[in-house]
């Protein structure tokens, strides 16, 4: 039931009984029961109004007065009151509010009290914010008009935020509110803003509110490093400055940042506190205070009597709920700390210097049949995280088969004998795991590398040779390109150094002899044997090179040797790797590739230097040619085809011998030289017609017969040219 059907139903009530003083129910009249009738169905009449008139009934006569928002509604009222039944007469004193177009409320709040002005509907609005003031508001005043229905609440609103505020500055006008004001600390701020979020939500708010205080505890850090001076930080208390605390510190604050709370903390003895700690520290070489309401810790300090003076002084004048922790350092410069472990034909030492607060059991346990004699405590405890690096120390010790660990502050080094490649990727991953692992120094042999021996060497005239893999013992990768005669090998491989494979080098050497013969070869080294699979060059006496390769080879290894099979297009251009010679295919076979104008004087000099880079020999008492003469051939061939095919000349083959032997005997087989010499070189691409053959025998050496070496000159072919129809010259 609402305020005014209440009103009504105690109004109908008082009605009946004045009927009944009316003598309508044979009830007594009674002037007391008429006038109650007629006050409650007044007052139900006035109810709904702002600020509603007061009422006085005497007999059947009401008096009215009071402020009304307008004069139609003064009328209204003097109406409805002259329409209640048994009413007389109506006395209306009532009077009209000042109409406002547009309504504007302002609220101060500073030092002086609060300042209040502007326009309100209500008149209980002004009674509160009379309370509020504390005294008359008369700027604030009672209007009709332009106000929006919800002004009043809006008032009161803003009303109960400024009481939250030491200082404000509000201006409502229209549907907006501009709101300037200091709080203290930042809850109150927080609590503000929840209470203008209150307002009506048609209302447009800027407001511009602070804290006097940044809500943190008060606090005081203060530090003292040899060589860095003095710093502080921290948040005072109203009663202490920063420049009083600052004085205390006779050499100085090198670094401060400190605030100042507007307000006392409310504890009264915390200034006091911080200046006989900065005290302490002022006559202390190092250290660190912090102050808090009912806490004092001094920590890390190191001095001598002056902090001892300091610090009774200090506890002398302590407040006894105060709290107070000291810890201090011992005079003496700290050392660092440092652990060496080592083992040597199974003896292990350990050496250094470890924190005092690491248990000597606890070293024991870690080091356990090592001979710790050597271990000391320093003065200090381990604040650096020092410690935390023992357990993985330890598990790299044991893995260690001889050698040394030395454990440091900043670096970790490593000297020693580790059983296998795994090992010593657990030893490496734990170390550089440790902050020390930055710097890591390390000199570390294996028992056993993990090396197994298995190689392959790769080569074909083009791309040069390759060798991956795991070579022998005996063998490094830096050897391979001295015996194979080339400049450099590519790629890279290990060494076994438990399985060397001493025939190796010489199976290398050997193959530098027939390289040059070489398309293709693919050679393997393994603990069961040496395999050798390679393609040859066209024109190569493939028995001879199987013979000579397979006399240096042991049972267990095997050699396949293939002719060429594919061939490439004529014209073809190379650079053979183990020749270092530019070379064209032409006519089934690769010549060194030429470039000279051909006449009778220069395919002389050409062919002379063909014969003297590659002398053709034979094998000996036949006239079968030396396998490696195959290089020969081709030079002269290369030449032949130059001056034949280009020039036009013809060429006149001669074959030669040494002195052995019978003179008819020699010139036969020096003919039979000479004709083989010039089958490979028409096979070559030269026209057999341009050529003719001749054996001299030993008739014109070219060295004397007394030396092998001489000997060896004598037995050679030579090419000789003519223009066709000429002698040869």
């Amino acid at each position: 039931m609402t305020a005014k059907a209440l009103v009504e139903a105690i109004a109908a009530l008082v009605i009946f009984l004045t009927l009944a003083g009316l003598g309508l129910f044979q009830v007594p009249r009674e002037d007391a029961t008429i006038e109650a009738g007629l006050q409650a169905q007044a007052t139900a009449l006035l109810a709904d109004l702002p600020n509603p008139p007061t009422l006085t009934v005497k007999g059947r006569e009401i008096t009215v007065a009071g402020r009304v928002q307008s004069h139609a509604v003064r009328r209204q009222i003097e109406s409805d009151l002259r329409a209640i039944d048994g009413v007389k007469e109506v006395n209306a004193r009532l009077q009209v509010l000042p109409e406002v177009e547009e309504f504007a409320f302002s609220m101060r709040k500073g030092t002086d009290g609060v300042v209040l002005a502007g326009h309100v509907r209500r008149a209980d609005t002004i009674a509160f914010l009379t309370e509020l003031a504390g005294g008359p508001i008369p700027e604030v005043t009672l209007a009709s008009g332009g106000a929006f229905d919800v002004w009043d609440g809006a008032v009161l609103t803003l009303a109960q935020a400024v009481a939250q505020l030491d200082e404000a500055d509000i201006v409502l006008k229209g549907d907006a509110v501009q709101i300037r004001g200091v709080a203290l600390w930042p809850a109150d701020l927080a609590a503000i803003r929840r209470k203008l979020a209150e307002l009506p939500p048609d209302i447009a708010v800027t407001s511009d509110l602070i804290a006097r205080d940044d809500g943190r505890p008060f606090f005081l850090i203060a530090e003292k490093q040899p060589g860095l001076g003095v710093s502080l930080r921290g948040k005072l208390p109203l009663a202490l400055s920063a420049r009083d605390l600052s004085e205390v510190f006779t050499r100085g604050v090198q670094a401060e940042t400190l605030s100042v709370g507007p307000v006392d903390p409310g504890y009264p003895a915390l200034a006091a506190s911080m200046l006989a700690a900065a005290r302490v520290l002022d006559v202390a070489d190092e250290g660190i205070v912090t102050v808090t309401p009912g806490t004092l810790i001094l920590s890390a300090l190191r001095g001598g009597d002056d902090v001892d003076q300091a610090l009774d002084a200090l506890r002398a004048d302590l407040p006894s709920e105060t709290l107070l922790a000291v810890s201090r350092l011992p005079l003496t410069d700290p050392e660092p700390f440092w652990l060496a472990l080592e083992r040597r034909a199974g003896k292990v030492t350990a050496q250094g210097v470890v924190p005092v607060d690491l248990a000597q059991q606890t070293l024991d346990a870690a080091f356990e049949g090592a001979d710790v004699s050597g271990l000391r405590h320093a003065l200090y405890p381990d604040i650096t995280g020092w410690s935390d690096g023992l357990d993985a120390v330890s598990t790299v010790f044991d893995e260690i088969v001889e050698g040394r660990l030395l454990f440091e502050e900043g670096a970790v080094t490593l000297d020693a004998l580790l059983p296998d490649p795994v090992s010593a990727g657990r030893v490496d991953a734990l170390l550089t795991a440790l902050p020390q692992g930055q710097d890591y120094r390390r000199t570390v042999e294996l028992v056993d590398d993990g090396l197994i021996l298995d190689a392959t060497l790769t080569y074909t005239p083009q791309t040069g040779a390759r060798i991956e893999g795991t070579l022998p013992g005996n063998l490094t990768a830096q050897d391979v390109p001295t015996l194979l005669g080339l400049p450099a090998v590519a790629g890279s491989a290990g060494s076994d150094k438990d399985m060397p494979l001493p025939r190796a080098k010489t199976v290398l050497l050997a193959l530098e002899r027939w390289l040059g013969e070489v398309e293709d070869l693919t050679m393997t080294l393994r603990p069961e044997g040496i395999t050798l699979d390679a393609v040859l060059s066209p024109g190569v006496d493939m028995a001879q090179i199987d013979a000579a390769i397979r006399a240096i080879l042991d049972p267990q290894d095997s050699l396949r040797l293939r002719r060429m099979a594919v061939f490439p297009e004529a014209g073809t251009e190379r650079t053979n790797a183990a020749l270092g010679l530019a070379q064209v295919f032409a006519a089934g076979h690769w010549l060194p590739k030429l470039d000279f104008t051909p006449s009778i004087a220069e395919c002389a000099r050409q062919s002379l230097l063909a014969e003297r880079a590659d002398p053709i020999h034979f094998l000996s008492g036949s006239a079968r040619l030396d396998a490696r003469s195959v290089r020969g051939v081709n030079a002269l061939a290369a030449v032949a085809r130059v001056c034949v095919l280009d020039g036009g000349l013809e060429v006149q083959v001669e074959g030669h011998t040494d002195s052995d032997g019978e003179v008819a005997a020699n010139r036969a087989i020096s003919r039979q030289r000479a004709v083989v010499v010039a089958v490979e070189i028409a096979k070559r691409g030269v026209r057999p017609g341009a050529m003719n053959v001749v054996g001299f025998g030993s008739a014109r050496p070219v060295a004397d017969n007394d030396s092998d070496a001489g000997r060896a000159r004598n037995r050679h072919v030579s090419l000789f040219w003519r223009a066709p129809g000429q002698a040869v010259q």
